[in-house]
């Protein structure tokens, strides 16, 4: 778990261009937001994004495989599938 950005225990250093700073300046200005908060938030949810985007989107060549086999070769509706996609507003 991410500890909350009030916690500042530990540094982060980089080094830019000042066309790029003053990108980042701009933006941060934009949404009333000083720099570094502007830096932290944005690269927070973006590692939150990339870590789920791996846990969901990893699969193995030959799981991958089986996956698209299933979808080109899917097999027949069940009863009960039937059922649930006759049922009031599943198309809806």
């Amino acid at each position: 778990m991410l500890a909350t950005i009030d916690s500042k225990d530990a540094r982060i250093e980089f080094k830019t261009s000042k066309d790029i700073k003053t990108l980042l300046q701009e933006a941060a200005n934009c949404l009333g937001m000083d720099l570094s908060s502007f830096l932290i938030s944005t690269a927070t949810q973006r590692a939150k994004d990339v870590m789920i985007d791996d846990k969901i989107l990893r699969l193995s060549k030959q799981k991958w495989e089986n996956f698209e086999k299933e979808l080109e070769n899917p097999k027949p509706a069940t009863k009960e599938l039937k059922e649930l996609m006759n049922m009031k507003g599943f198309d809806a």
